[in-house]
């Protein structure tokens, strides 16, 4: 990856944490619960951004110096001692506040040296645990942390007992305030062993994630090693999931092939993809990967799946280093397996359209990244350009007047990366299907649809190669609804096409291409709250298919 490449990752992910920001802020003025988990899932997909970050710099770093050994551990000496600095200041403002106590025997019913008992057993563990690269070692500073966190809570909850009996306000905040201090270095004992352990793996992993993953081999069968783990990330979408192939060393040092897929993330998404994975198992046996374990994490917010490896490439990589062929092949079996399975669960219950709510709720993120692109309005000759803000604002209320004649069971999240194909075997894995549900169908029409145009290809060979995939995916998605009988796909599908032109810029740090991808979004929608002007029939609506073509100087 190149340097302007990981200035766009930074980008996004600024752009990522700018909006975490305003969400909180916004909390902080009305609780919503459905908002509190959006952020949580927002910054556990932040979490995953900046791993990644890290990990290509990290290597990058390596790279240039040789990859030796002692390099890496000056680095983690480095990170460590700054650390220990940290620690040290939490320890000088332990005794500022201790001054402002009326009395020191204030301190005494709060048995601090429980805390400092913990304190001390993880710093005695910091220097064997780094110079042995002891995997064990740097869980057991986990562990610190959370018998620190455990004791945090149990004095922070008397104390606020204790202001409703009569004692001193100022006393008790300075208490406080000193259990607070004591819990903190917990966590910086905590990032210290996260780092010993991302010098030992060469991957950032928390300790939580670790020990999820142990417990998942276990559960799972594999018995690997820690001295001979092999971890080796994935980096797919937004989903806030830490995803891992996990392998161990032979004897002479290469991975065996024995290998799962750990995937680490929101206890709720987790818990929904195993139980979708049941669903498709059940449904269209071995198009899914087999789960071998789900382990749900003892603080009950994150879980984890050990699931089988599926030895393929997503078809986003293929079409990326121009094997078209294979990744056309791939696209058409994809679709084909989808008719096959919404043929099957079709229920004849009209649904409504959905894409603009949809939209709505995805823009501020847009917004955030591109706000001349969304907040553009002026006029072109007599046409007025309006925002596409309004835009959408109308465009929500005319949908409301459209509906899919039936639902079926669709993937969720049915994009370039999250097919898996390998052309030699003929074998087709779908994945991350954690948004699988009973749906409109056109949702996954539209998305991968996108996912194929908005791919960042300049060369005009390859461009021409992803238009063209993309116009025969829409035309096989327009025999399918033919043949079921779906009159109102154009018009859904403009729908869904707007919708996702619109939000997809959230992926796209090329303004260029984020610019082409709204003015498609503008035009859909401005031709759909034209058709609905005339009050015309949603089934008289045509789709102009040279939406899906993008142009390259």
């Amino acid at each position: 990856m190149k340097g302007v490449e990981l200035d766009d990752d930074l980008r996004l992910l600024t752009t990522e944490v700018l909006q975490a920001a305003s969400e909180a802020r916004d909390l902080l003025v009305r609780r919503d619960p459905a908002k509190s988990r959006a952020l949580f899932n927002r910054v556990a997909y932040i979490t995953t951004q900046v791993a990644q970050l890290q990990k290509i710099a990290f290597d990058k770093t390596m790279k240039k110096l040789a990859a030796n050994r002692e390099s890496l551990f000056l680095q983690a000496l480095s990170s460590v001692a700054s650390r220990l600095e940290r620690i040290s200041d939490l320890l000088l403002n332990l005794d500022r506040q201790a001054g402002y106590l009326s009395r020191i025997s204030v301190l005494y019913p709060y048995n601090l040296d429980e805390f400092f008992k913990q304190i001390l057993l993880g710093l005695e563990t910091i220097h064997p645990a780094l110079t042995q690269q002891n995997v064990d070692l740097a869980v057991k500073l986990g562990q610190v942390e959370e018998k620190l966190d455990a004791l945090y809570a149990d004095r922070f909850a008397g104390l606020i007992k204790e202001f409703g009996a009569g004692s001193s306000a100022e006393d008790l905040v300075t208490v406080i305030m000193i259990v607070h201090y004591l819990e903190r270095i917990g966590d910086i004992i905590l990032e210290i062993g996260e780092k010993i352990i991302y010098i030992i793996m060469g991957e950032k992993i928390k300790l939580e994630q670790y020990k999820a993953l142990g417990e998942g081999l276990k559960a799972s069968g594999e018995h690997v090693e820690p001295a001979r783990l092999d971890f080796r990330s994935i980096w797919g979408g937004r989903s806030g999931c830490r995803i891992g192939v996990i392998g161990h060393h032979g004897d002479a040092g290469g991975p065996t092939d024995q290998t799962v897929v750990f995937k680490h993330g929101p206890a709720s998404k987790m818990t929904r993809e195993r139980d979708n994975l049941a669903v498709w198992e059940d449904l269209r046996p071995g198009l899914t990967p087999r789960v071998k374990a789900f382990i749900k994490a003892e603080a009950g917010n994150e879980a984890a799946l050990i699931m089988e490896f599926v030895n393929s490439r997503n078809l986003q990589s293929l079409f990326l280093e121009n094997a078209s062929d294979e990744a056309a092949e791939g696209l058409g079996k994809a679709f084909g397996a989808m008719f096959d399975l919404w043929r099957e669960t079709r229920a004849d219950r009209p649904q409504p359209s959905d894409f603009c709510r949809q939209a709505s709720e995805r823009l501020p993120e847009a917004v955030t990244l591109y706000p001349r692109l969304m907040r553009h309005h002026g006029s072109l000759g007599r046409w007025r350009l309006r925002g596409v803000a309004e835009l959408l604002d109308e465009a929500e209320i005319l949908e409301r007047t459209l509906s899919a004649p039936f639902t079926a069971r669709i993937h969720g999240d049915f994009n370039l990366s999250n097919i898996l194909f390998s052309p030699d075997k003929n074998k087709l894995t779908f994945v991350d299907i954690y948004r699988s549900r009973q749906a409109d169908y056109v949702q996954d029409v539209s998305v991968m649809l996108v996912s194929v145009v908005r791919l960042p290809v300049v060369n005009h060979q390859a461009r021409a190669a992803l238009t063209r995939a993309a116009r025969q995916a829409e035309a096989s998605a327009r025999d399918f609804a033919r043949e079921a009988g779906d009159a109102t796909y154009p018009a859904r599908l403009a729908f869904g096409l707007a919708r996702s032109f619109v939000t997809s810029t959230r992926f796209v740090p090329d303004e260029r291409l984020a610019g082409q991808l709204v003015a498609r979004g503008r035009y859909l929608w401005e031709k759909l709250l034209s058709h609905g002007r005339k009050n015309l029939p949603w089934a008289d609506f045509r789709l102009n298919t040279e939406v899906l073509d993008i142009r390259v100087d």
